[in-house]
């Protein structure tokens, strides 16, 4: 993200020139909504930027810039932050910016509070502070305001031209036209140097040195004021600034940067010598400085007539950027105690320690792939094949397809192994000379890593086929063993081999490889492979320095691994520096140890020096700059940092604005943040410096936001808000809907026990209704059992009484015939015998039996009808019951028909029987 806002444009002349920057920031301010010319900066205590811009005041707050125009919308030429308030000085107008509740800069002007009449054309170039009191300055005056008392007044100062104003050490000096240098003492106007010893100097900076006052003049000449003389000195610095206006200047610890109308900035130490030189063909988006400033973390703004600069003096890094190509994009380097050499894709360049241009090595041309110092020759990797380099000559001593390295062969002392792109080949030394052996037969693979050991093996690192174990023959013309150690499944490009603290890896994109010699195996399980489980690196290319140093290259960072002093591990070290600036085809990474302990980092348009690998990034706390709410489609509102009070429940979209003020160039923020009420979990690690939370339902809310650099992650900022209730779900409302909920229920509680009563009614009712219909199934049941028993016992009856009657009969012949025979004693005995069996009464009792048990309230109901029956009467009652005719029942009454004839019109008269009705049908009806 920051990158969008910086235009990195390091230029350097046609001349390949040395000249080796601190990094350069560009900020082109009219595309942050600024004009072109920017004339003062200043520095907030939460660390924003304030710019007086030709449009404005531009404030920059790490992410982005906002303006804020001046009332009557004309040129700001000045700004001075003093504490809370921020001064401005444009033309005919002055006052103070301060910060509102929501986080926006309100003007209050002082132009009516302003003594006297602002004149036409009236404008404040500068703004300078002791204490409690601003000091304005025009070339009309200078005006005091006392912040304390809200008071503007004017300083006395002769009628004449005010040329400059200046601060050094919390004291206050001016510059008058045809006068001297004047300071401010106790509220009144002191001379320093007087008019005759200043001449016709006109003064950029005054600064103090000791008892001593420096004095930079707009001609780039150089003076000190020891209380008695003017005295020039740095007159060779002069001399080479000649032709320069200098229109600003700042003192930074003993040096100085000069800032010129016409060539950028000059940085300069205090024996005068220019160190370094930042204009438009190195970087600067223009060449006329009008204001320089040193921010709370050493890094110099630079006010130009279009845009801004910022340099990073103590950067860890140099850079020497080559975009017009004249050397390319370098793949090696190597420095000795007269040359630094870089091997690039076009050849082979030099340069003379304590020179600055680059030269190229006549038959260099081509791709050079490598630089090896071995036993003091200096051996090059080349296109066309290797090389031997010494001085600025170079002479071819292998023509061969490609030379990745050449590497000492540790096994056979005299002899050399180079690496190819389709092999390996010996050198033989003898002396000074090396002679060419042939191509090694049997091993056709590129050959771009080797490791030699002592023992006789040879390892050779392949990105298609992994790594190979090989061994010499006798003739050293080809190999007695080639043993294979393929990596499946794991891409090998951009992978590397290499041998640290007497062990061998091998290492890809994603893994780090350990060779196991009791296993003859590779394993990813290592403590180096650990250490940089984390990291995410752009390539598998190691590089090994001299000593126990390792260094890998990450997406933000160059890694150096060293051992660990205090166990058998490893420590790691990041350098931040993102994976755009590395800038390098991956697997090409390089980076070289120089003489003076600084490292040459290749990349693909020069090169970057690291001059401090101990370098550790800041601490740094993201800042909640600005929040906003908003309703679904309605533009954002901004809110109060220090909101309290719940946001309605319709402006649940909520955008929140962070950053980091850091501004140096290879430090990136990168930030990460959660929603506590929404979400435990953090976001991912992202350059945007804003959130968005959508629809967010009512409740208590915390915003935390956290910043890293590199790995380096600093502590979080937060943010408490809420979001109230709707009124449909407020506490009231909820009440309500508890009160109308119990209403609800107690209404449907009864209409349900209603309705529960009637179908426990109806079901009842029903309930009886089958209960009843069950009642009369039985009955019928019963009934019909009642009439089968009825019937039944009707059968047995008359079954019994046929057969009594039918006995009777038979009995009665058989006393007929045995009346009739002779008599005899015996004849008696059978006729009184059968006298008894027939007997009325047995045979009544018998019967009585019967009928009761088919028939049991049938002479009850007879006696109630009719009391007068006599047992006589009942028993003819009972026989006509069973619809006997007079016939069968003169046998069970043992008389004759007649008889029963007689009997049954007797029984007519005792129950008073009409003629008509049937005295049978009448019985059977009871």
């Amino acid at each position: 993200m920051r990158l969008l806002f910086l235009l990195f444009f390091i230029m350097f002349s046609a001349v390949i020139s040395a000249q080796e920057l601190p990094p350069v920031i560009n900020f082109n301010s009219n595309l942050y909504g600024g004009g072109n010319q920017n004339w003062m900066i200043s520095q907030a205590a939460n660390d924003n930027i304030y710019v007086a811009n030709s449009a404005g005041l531009l404030e920059y707050n790490g992410a982005e810039w906002k303006l804020y125009p001046v009332p009557n919308e004309s040129v700001v030429r000045s700004v001075k932050v003093v504490g809370e308030l921020i001064f401005t000085g444009a033309y005919k107008e002055l006052g103070f910016w301060k910060r509102d509740e929501e986080g926006v800069l309100q003007y209050t002007s002082l132009v009516p509070q302003f003594p006297g009449e602002l004149r036409d054309g009236q404008q404040f170039w500068h703004i300078e502070n002791v204490g409690e009191t601003v000091i304005f300055h025009s070339f009309e005056g200078l005006y005091l305001y006392d912040i304390q008392k809200e008071k503007l007044s004017e300083f006395p100062v002769p009628d004449e031209v005010v040329i400059n104003l200046f601060e050094t050490e919390g004291e206050i000096y001016y510059q008058v036209a045809q006068g001297g240098l004047y300071s401010i003492k106790n509220g009144e106007p002191e001379l320093v140097i007087p008019t005759e010893s200043m001449g016709d100097v006109e003064l950029i900076e005054v600064f103090k040195d000791e008892n001593e006052l420096v004095l930079i003049s707009r001609d780039a000449r150089f003076y000190r004021w020891d209380q008695e003389k003017l005295e020039q000195y740095q007159q060779e610095l002069s001399r080479q600034l000649r032709g320069r206006s200098i229109f600003s200047a700042l003192q930074v610890d003993r040096a100085m940067l000069l800032g010129t109308v016409e060539d950028g900035i000059f940085h300069v130490n205090e024996e005068g010598e220019i160190l370094h030189h930042f204009n438009q063909e190195n970087g600067f988006l223009n060449n006329t400085v009008l204001r320089l400033f040193e921010d709370r973390n050493n890094n110099i703004w630079a006010a130009l007539d279009n845009g801004l600069n910022v340099i990073n003096l103590d950067s860890p890094f140099k850079i020497y950027q080559d975009l017009y190509g004249k050397i390319g994009t370098v793949y090696t380097s190597f420095e000795n105690s007269e040359y630094l050499y870089l091997g690039t894709n076009q050849g082979l360049y030099y340069r003379k320690n304590g020179e600055e241009e680059f030269k190229f090595i006549e038959g260099s041309n081509g791709q050079v792939w490598n630089l090896n110092f071995i036993d003091g020759v200096l051996f090059c990797g080349h296109n066309t094949g290797t090389s031997v380099v010494e001085g600025i000559q170079k002479e071819h001593i292998a023509e061969r397809f490609g030379t990745w390295l050449v590497l000492e062969l540790k096994s056979h002392p005299g002899y050399y192994i180079q690496g190819h792109y389709n092999g390996l080949s010996l050198l033989k030394r003898d002396g000074n000379s090396f002679e060419e052996l042939p191509m090694l037969e049997g091993f056709p693979h590129s050959s771009k890593f080797i490791v030699s050991e002592e023992n006789g093996n040879i390892w050779v690192g392949n990105e298609h086929k992994g790594v190979f174990r090989l061994r010499l023959n006798e003739a050293l013309d080809g190999f007695e063993e080639i043993q294979n150690y393929p990596f499946e499944s794991v891409s090998g490009i951009t992978s590397s081999l290499f041998n640290f603290r007497n062990e061998l890896y091998f290492a890809t994109k994603e893994n780090v490889f350990k060779y196991l010699p009791t296993e003859d195996s590779f394993t990813a399980e290592n403590n180096l492979a650990e250490i940089l489980s984390d990291e995410k690196r752009i390539s598998g290319k190691f590089v090994r320095e001299d000593g126990d140093g390792l260094w890998a290259f990450s997406h933000n960072a160059l890694l150096n691994i060293n051992p660990d002093p205090l166990s058998s591990g490893f420590k790691l070290n990041s350098i931040y520096l993102s994976e755009e600036l590395q800038n390098i085809t991956p697997g090409y990474e390089n980076i070289t140890a120089l003489n003076n302990g600084t490292r040459l980092l290749g990349i693909a348009n020069g090169y970057m020096k690291l001059e401090n690998s101990d370098f550790e990034p800041g601490d740094y706390q993201p800042r909640i700059n600005s929040v906003y709410n908003a309703a679904l489609d309605e533009e954002p509102q901004r809110l109060s940092l220090n909101e309290e009070e719940p946001f309605h429940y319709k402006t649940n979209n909520i955008i929140f604005n962070f950053s980091i003020p850091e501004y140096k160039k290879f430090l990136t923020p990168e930030y990460s943040y959660r929603l506590s009420g929404f979400t435990t979990l953090w976001s991912p690690w992202s350059e945007i410096p804003n959130a968005e939370f959508k629809n967010l339902p009512f409740g208590e809310y915390e915003f935390e936001v956290r910043a890293r650099i590199g790995d380096k992650i600093g502590p979080s900022a937060a943010y408490e808000f809420s979001i109230a209730r709707p009124w449909y779900l407020s506490y009231t409302a909820l009440i309500v809907y508890l009160l109308l909920f119990a209403a609800l229920l107690f209404a449907v509680h009864k209409i349900y026990k209603r309705r529960h009563e009637k179908f426990v009614e109806e079901s009842e009712k029903a309930l009886r209704m089958k209960n009843l219909e069950a009642e009369q199934e039985i009955i019928k049941l019963k009934n019909r059992e009642l009439e089968q028993n009825m019937t039944s016992k009707n059968k047995e009856l008359a079954v019994s009484t046929m057969s009594l009657i039918k006995k009777n009969e038979f009995l009665n012949i058989v006393k007929d015939r045995l009346k009739d025979a002779e008599q005899s004693a015996q004849v008696r005995s059978v006729v009184k015998t059968i006298d008894k069996e027939i007997s009325e009464e047995d045979n009544w009792k018998f019967f009585k039996k019967a009928f009761s048990n088919a028939d049991k309230d049938f002479f009850k109901k007879m006696k109630a009808k009719h009391p007068d029956l006599t047992s006589n009467d009942l028993k003819l009652c009972a026989y006509l019951r069973l619809n006997l005719s007079s016939k069968e029942i003169a046998p069970l009454l043992n008389i004759s028909v007649k008889s029963v004839e007689i009997k049954r019109y007797r029984l007519r008269k005792k129950m008073d029987l009409p003629r008509e009705v049937n005295l049978t049908d009448y019985i059977l009806e009871v």
